[in-house]
């Protein structure tokens, strides 16, 4: 009588579990989108004709960057967690394209992340004057572009490690 109860919940909670699985999908994929959209419109739209003066491009970079890395790459991280939690829940699932190369979509979006941290160092280093207070504008860019980049490659190792656990763990039972 127990194992039927405990049977129950425990596919009660797939099925909730699913949906969110489901949902944070199909949230995923509209952020990806979203980002490739905004990125697109950003670039070639009204805003991508520079007129002149380092507001402009300044604004355009911060919103390139707002749009593009915060939606389309926590759409795709949402992708990939989505497989990640759907691959462990079924047994006969097996890994999709993101989820068998996240470690390498992660270490890439480490690489953009320092690539643009430096990219936005060289533009601000300009707009400073004063040698002495650089560091003090510049720091902002620094620490945070360092912690995303350890976070991000520390996922990939982890995802890299636990993907064959998963398996293994999958042919036993």
């Amino acid at each position: 009588m127990a194992e039927k109860i405990n049977n129950d919940v425990v596919k009660e909670k797939r099925k909730v579990l699913g949906f969110f699985c489901t949902a944070v999908q199909v949230l995923g994929w509209l952020l990806v989108l979203g980002g490739v959209f905004w990125f697109l419109y950003l670039v070639t739209g009204p805003r991508g004709k520079l007129t002149e003066g380092t507001g402009d491009i300044e604004q355009l970079l911060t919103m390139i960057s707002w749009f593009t890395f915060d939606f389309f790459f926590i759409g795709l991280a949402a992708v990939i967690l989505a497989q990640l939690a759907r691959y462990t829940l079924e047994r006969d699932n097996k890994a999709g394209l993101l989820l068998r190369s996240a470690d390498k979509i992660l270490y890439f979006f480490a690489f953009l992340v320092i690539l643009w941290a430096y990219f936005r160092i060289l533009l601000n280093v300009n707009l400073i004057e004063e040698t002495r207070f650089r560091f003090l504008y510049i720091q902002p860019l620094i620490l945070p572009t360092i912690a995303k980049a350890l976070i991000l490659v520390g996922f990939g190792q982890i995802l890299k490690r636990i993907m064959p656990v998963i398996d293994e763990y999958k042919s036993l039972v």
